[in-house]
C-alpha cells in the first residue's frame, strides 16, 4: 500500500511516518527534494524560502512534478511488482500533486489536521529553527498560506484542497497512543483487515443521501441513527409540491447576494438535518438520545431544532461558517458536537 500524507505544519504528519516506517513502509518525501533544490540554489531552509522553490519548481515543470519523481523512483525500484510495496510519501501540498499519489495501485491520501492551539504547541516544543517564539496569529498567517491564500491556485500550496481529496482524515490532538490507534484503523481499513466503524457507515449513508439534494449552492445529507440503526433521513432541497429553486429561476441568496452562513431564512429549501427531524415527527419516530450525522456543520435553525429535538450527539464532516450556531453550541451542555475522522465521502 502507497500512503501519501497531507495536512498543515505542526499537525503530525512526521510523526505518523515515523510509525508507519516502524511497520516496515519505506519512506520517500516531496519535501525532501525541495530542499535538495535549495541547496543547489544556495539558499538556506527557511520554510518560506523552501515554499518559494516547491512553487517555482511546480510553476516551471507543472503542478505535479514533485509528485510524478516520487511516483518515478518508486516505479523504477519496484518494477513489475509495482502495487505490491509498503511506501509512505510526505510532504503533498497541491492538488495535483494528490492525484499523481493516488494514480498509484493501491495509493490512498491520508490528511492529519489539528486546532490551532495544538499546532502552535507543538512548533514551540519541537523547536525547529524560527518557528519556536511563532504566536498563535504569526502561525495562523502561515497557515492560510498553505491552505492557499494568496497562492497561485496551479502552482501554488494548496493543501486545503488536499484535505478535501483525501481518502483518510486523522484529527491528531490527543496522546500518541490515540494516533497510533487511530492509524492502525486506518491501515487496516484500507487492506481490508478491519470493516468500518458504525460513524464511518453513518457518515456515508449521510453522503448518499446527498446525492438527491437540489440545492445549487451545496449537497447536504443528514441521517438520524440510534443503537446502531438508522431511523430518519433527509437532504436539502424545496418542501414537498413546491417547485425546486432550478425550476424557480434559480437561487434565491444568490439573487439577493447573500452571503454563506448569513440570513437562513432567506432559502427557498429545507436543510438536511431538518428534513431528517421532521420525517422523525411524521412518522412517529422517538429519537431522543440519537446521533445525528451530516456532511455539513448544522446552521443556527437546524442547532435549534436540534437541541429541543432531544439528540444528544451530532457527527458533522464540512464546516459552515454560521457564528450565531456557533455561539448557541458553545453554551449549551446538552448534545456533544464531534468533527467526524475516518474514511472520507464526496457528495
Amino acid at each position: 500500500m502507497y500512503v501519501g500524507l497531507t495536512g498543515y505544519m505542526g499537525t503530525g504528519k512526521s510523526e505518523i511516518a515515523k510509525r508507519l516506517q516502524n511497520q516496515g513502509y519505506k519512506y520517500i518525501s516531496l519535501s525532501e527534494m525541495v530542499r535538495a533544490e535549495a541547496d543547489k540554489r544556495g539558499e538556506k531552509h527557511t520554510r518560506e524560502n523552501l515554499q518559494d522553490i516547491g512553487n517555482s519548481l511546480r510553476k516551471t515543470y507543472g503542478p505535479s512534478i514533485l509528485a510524478q519523481r516520487v511516483r518515478e523512483t518508486i516505479e523504477n525500484e519496484e518494477g513489475a511488482a509495482i502495487g505490491t510495496g509498503k511506501w509512505v510519501i510526505d510532504g503533498i501540498r497541491n492538488p495535483r500533486e494528490a492525484a499523481e499519489i493516488k494514480r498509484l495501485p493501491n495509493g490512498n491520501l491520508l490528511a492529519v489536521t489539528s486546532s490551532l492551539t495544538a499546532i502552535t504547541g507543538r512548533l514551540k516544543t519541537r523547536k525547529r529553527p524560527g518557528e519556536e517564539n511563532l504566536t498563535k496569529e504569526e502561525v495562523f498567517t502561515r497557515l492560510k498560506r498553505e491552505s492557499g491564500i494568496g497562492e497561485d491556485p496551479t502552482s501554488g500550496q494548496q493543501v486545503q484542497k488536499c484535505l478535501e481529496m483525501s481518502d483518510f482524515l486523522i484529527i491528531n490532538e490527543g496522546q500518541l497512543r490515540e494516533l497510533d490507534a487511530k492509524l492502525q484503523h486506518f491501515t487496516a481499513l484500507m487492506t481490508g483487515v478491519e470493516r468500518p466503524t458504525f460513524d464511518e457507515i453513518f457518515m456515508e449513508v449521510s453522503y448518499t443521501w446527498a446525492k438527491r439534494a437540489t440545492c445549487l449552492r451545496r449537497k447536504v445529507g443528514a441521517v438520524i441513527a440510534k443503537d446502531k440503526q438508522q431511523l430518519t433521513a433527509g437532504y436539502n432541497g424545496a418542501p414537498r409540491g413546491v417547485p425546486h429553486c432550478a425550476e424557480a429561476g434559480g437561487c434565491m441568496r444568490e439573487r439577493l447576494n447573500v452571503p454563506s452562513g448569513k440570513n437562513a431564512e432567506l432559502c427557498r429549501g429545507t436543510h438536511a438535518e431538518q428534513n431528517a427531524i421532521t420525517q422523525a415527527a411524521k412518522f412517529g419516530i422517538n429519537i431522543e438520545g440519537a446521533t445525528l450525522y451530516c456532511n455539513t456543520f448544522p446552521c443556527v435553525i437546524c442547532t435549534k431544532m436540534i437541541l429541543n429535538s432531544g439528540i444528544v450527539r451530532v457527527v458533522y464532516d464540512c464546516d459552515y461558517d454560521d457564528p450565531l450556531s456557533k455561539e448557541i453550541l458553545g453554551q449549551q451542555t446538552r448534545v456533544e458536537m464531534v468533527r467526524y475522522e475516518g474514511k472520507k465521502f464526496r457528495a
